[in-house]
């Protein structure tokens, strides 16, 4: 049973994270953005994906299936390392969020500049593709061996 709610949680975080990306790419597309809820958003991304982190290493841990089973796994390892692609391509647009906010809080009316906007909306774009190979990862992982 504990296998079970660590994988609902997990699949739950990961859709949630999903929809938090989706929801910044929104935001950043919109004619006028609205820099203080990019960031907030944006920490909530970060948590989520701890958390995603977290509860993966429950699975493992305490999951049915072993660490032996993911050790192995060549797909484990492939889902860990996009995984760890969709957070390195997150820290541009996280300093970006953060540095709009100071300086919405400094000038009220402050709008990014159109090329950081453009910027991350292809970042961010490129990291909710990255979700497709994260979920054939998974799906593979969990099947292996075939």
């Amino acid at each position: 049973m504990p296998d079970l709610l660590l994988a609902i949680l997990h699949h739950v975080l990961v859709f949630g994270l999903f929809g938090m990306l989706v929801l910044e790419r929104a935001l950043v597309s919109a004619p006028v953005i609205d820099t203080r809820r990019l960031a907030r958003i944006d920490a909530g991304v970060g948590l989520t994906s701890a958390l995603v982190l977290g509860v993966g290493v429950a699975r493992v841990v305490w999951g049915g299936k072993g660490w032996s089973f993911y050790e192995a796994n060549p797909f484990f390892w492939a889902k860990l390392a996009t995984f760890l692609l969709i957070g390195l391509l997150s820290i541009t647009p996280t300093l970006r969020f953060m540095r709009w906010a100071k300086s919405a809080r400094d000038q009220p009316d402050f709008q990014p500049a159109f090329v950081e906007i453009k910027a991350t909306r292809i970042r961010l774009a490129l990291m909710t593709l990255m979700f497709i190979p994260l979920l054939g990862f998974a799906a593979a992982m969990a099947r292996w061996p075939f």
